[in-house]
């Protein structure tokens, strides 16, 4: 979003009011000025990075403060709208858009056509990119990558040390000596694997087996005897008289 400097006569100060409540409700900061007073402002808005609309309207192009807005302000940054077709001819490149048939609404093809204008010189204000801080570090990055790689193709081409293949004396004497204490050459045999052996898997049982063929053991147990029972006494026998629950064959007693 850019600054904005609307510039009209009288007779446009309702269209320059349309206009600057659509650009604000865009988020553009728009100023207006109109009439002999806007005079003044010319050396501001050379000096500032605003972009300035000029409305050419029936009486623009007959005052002296219109023609002095556009010849002073650069062609980078001016933006002029015809609301009559006798707007002055002046040595722009792009041409004045055309605002006649205007009616204040979005997406006419007058309102897209201004938006553009304003993209254009929106674009012209941002700063430059810093190419040549990006080239410099992608030269260093280069560099160290270019160093890098050097020095590793060097340590991977480097002979490996030579071991000597015979021994210095001192270590041949200790070796042959038998009151050194080392023993003598020694065979090295890489012992079998675990599937080279037979093993049978031993078994814990964990009861003893059972011998069918002796003789079971009984518990001894004494004779058995039946108990002794009385005879009912003459009071159970009434009650199991009386009882109804009891049939006739129930008495203990006979």
């Amino acid at each position: 979003m850019i600054g904005i400097h609307i510039v009209c006569a009288h007779d446009a100060v309702k269209l320059a009011e349309t206009l600057m409540r659509l650009l604000e409700a865009e988020e553009h900061e728009v100023r207006l000025s109109y009439g002999r007073q806007s005079h003044g402002e010319i050396e501001a808005a050379k000096a500032s990075e605003d972009a300035v609309i000029l409305i050419w309207s029936d009486n623009a192009p007959s005052q002296h403060y219109m023609l002095e807005w556009a010849r002073q302000i650069p062609e980078a940054r001016l933006i002029e709208i015809a609301r009559t077709l006798s707007c002055p001819r002046s040595t722009r490149k792009a041409p004045a858009i055309d605002f006649t048939t205007w009616r204040g609404t979005r997406g006419a093809r007058a309102w897209n056509t201004l938006n553009d204008r304003l993209r254009t010189i929106a674009r012209g204000n941002e700063p430059a990119h810093p190419h040549q801080k990006r080239a410099l570090m992608a030269l260093g990055l280069a560099s160290i990558a270019a160093v890098g790689g050097a020095l590793a193709v060097r340590v991977n081409d480097a002979p490996a040390p030579t071991q000597s293949a015979e021994l210095e004396p001192q270590s041949l004497i200790a070796v042959e000596d038998p009151s050194t204490g080392i023993g003598g050459p020694l065979d090295a045999i890489e012992p079998a694997s675990v599937g080279e052996f037979d093993i049978a898997p031993l078994l814990a049982p964990r009861f003893s087996a059972l011998d069918t063929n002796a003789a079971p053991q009984l518990l001894e147990i004494s004779e058995y005897s039946a108990p002794q029972i009385r005879d009912a006494t003459l009071m159970e026998r009434i009650g199991g008289a009386l009882n109804p629950l009891l049939g006739p064959n129930d008495d203990s007693g006979e």
